[in-house]
């Protein structure tokens, strides 16, 4: 698929083919790229975790819904740039493309700054909402402090490599995260071990390899030239903005909503006790990197949903949906069924033995927690792919929708659980979120596919 007149072989034309095969082409890239985006998080984990201490792995753990709510504000303003962008693909309408490729280079410059300089002045009042142990405030706010601090070069990355996405680029991800990755590591090992600069350092090499991943994805959107812009498209477009808006405003209220579900649960684990703290953020590391997969192939559907939304296939984008969710779900079963294996083994790479009776506390935790939310992401995966799909297909107030069920059914797990199944409760409120929510946004999927195709 052609825009500028420029042939480009990192171009994917998901309106012709398999689609289950070029999704699949597409998101392949994608998985790897977000491996290496989560072993960010992981090697900070795992250093800190072993080499600094139990108390200091909670301290990133104690605010994890933090940073899930910031990254999914970089996500979401990502996602509304790629839904409109390859739905311009599929009209093969390279005017409109570049439009939003300048209103992207706006809004970044507009928003960045800004939003990062609220966040900081917040960080005081986040860390006593969400009562954070007396023995950890003073690293959780060092480390939530740098990680604000990636905001802007986090923005820039996120609508860069999705412009690139929704033109059929999805190396770029992979090439950007290989190459942040690879610092992070590095100087994660320099900074702690080293330096013994704890939690800090493991920040501050976060925000280097940020910046790294933003000056890839920047370097591959120059070089292509469907990204290349005439005088006349420096002009922001009305009609696109509110519709970058009404695309961007229901899945960060979505993003928002889950958020608040998730800070209510965290406040009442880190009353806990920090142990207990550590123990559940090494489950989510194992989490996270299964999640990373899914959300790759789920990338993969929005671009396949909005090309092929542009082109008016509506049957193939059902047939599509169908396959990609079978797909998926077994694809998730191997996983698990691997992680279940392996699990006794990994679990301790997080957990410093230095204190035995922390230890045991966190690795009970931790351990309790991936069997239930692993087992849960079988509801997960298939809400997901869903989720995306109903938001691609221009009704993102359905994710929104559920998006409030799951803050209902957290809170409600989390107020009323602990006194019918104790701890549990904590466990499972993640597997109960999806499931109420499931329903929510597959079921509208296949009612307007249905009437589409019924009119065609």
């Amino acid at each position: 698929m052609v825009l500028s007149g420029h042939a480009s072989d990192s171009v994917t034309d998901m309106t012709i083919g398999n689609a289950r095969e070029l999704i699949l082409r597409f998101s392949v890239p994608l998985v790897f790229g977000n491996l290496f985006q989560q072993l960010y998080s992981i090697v900070d984990a795992v250093v800190v975790g072993r080499f600094v201490g139990v108390d200091a792995l909670a301290s990133i753990g104690c605010i994890s819904w933090v940073c899930w709510l910031i990254n999914a504000f970089l996500r979401d303003t990502a996602n509304a740039f790629s839904i409109a962008a390859s739905i311009r693909v599929g009209r093969q309408n390279s005017r409109e493309f570049l439009q939003i490729v300048w209103a992207a280079i706006v809004i970044c410059a507009v928003l960045g700054i800004p939003v990062t300089g609220l966040l900081l002045a917040a960080v005081p009042l986040i860390v006593d909402v969400l009562s954070v142990q007396p023995n950890v405030v003073e690293m959780t706010r060092q480390y939530l402090t740098v990680f604000i601090l990636t905001i802007p070069a986090g923005l820039i990355y996120n609508i860069a490599a999705s412009l690139l996405r929704a033109y059929g680029n999805s190396r770029i991800t992979f090439l950007s995260m290989t190459v942040s990755t690879i610092v992070n590591i590095v100087l994660d090992l320099l900074f702690v071990l080293v330096l013994r600069w704890g939690v800090l350092g493991a920040a501050a090499a976060t925000w280097i390899a940020q910046v790294m991943a933003m000056a890839t994805a920047l370097q591959a959107a120059f070089r292509e030239p469907a990204f290349h812009i005439e005088k006349e498209d420096l002009r922001l477009q009305p009609e696109l903005l509110k519709e970058l808006f009404r695309l961007w405003l229901p899945m960060f209220f979505n993003s928002l909503i889950i958020s608040f579900g998730g800070l209510f649960v965290e406040k009442h684990t880190n009353q806990i006790g920090s142990a207990f703290t550590a123990g559940i953020s090494a489950c989510m590391k194992l989490f996270s990197l299964l999640e990373a997969i899914i959300m790759a192939i789920q990338t993969g559907v929005s671009v396949y949903v909005g090309q092929n939304l542009g082109a008016r296939q509506y049957r193939r984008i059902k047939t599509g949906l169908v396959e990609i969710v079978k797909l998926g779900f077994g694809l998730i079963t191997a996983m698990i069924l691997l992680v279940f294996a392996t699990q006794q083994w990994i679990l301790p790479l997080f957990l410093s033995a230095e204190n035995p009776e922390a230890y045991q506390r966190a690795y009970e935790a931790a351990s309790v927690n991936t069997h239930i939310i692993l087992l849960s992401m079988l509801i997960m995966t298939p809400m997901y792919l869903h989720r995306v799909t109903i938001q691609t297909l221009g009704f993102p107030g359905y994710a929104a929708a559920a998006g409030v069920m799951q803050l209902i059914m957290r809170v409600a797990t989390v107020l009323i659980g602990p006194s019918v199944i104790g701890e549990y409760a904590y466990f499972i409120q993640d597997g109960m979120a999806w499931l109420v929510s499931l329903p929510i946004v597959a079921i509208p999927c296949y009612r307007f596919l249905g009437e589409k195709i019924r009119e065609s």
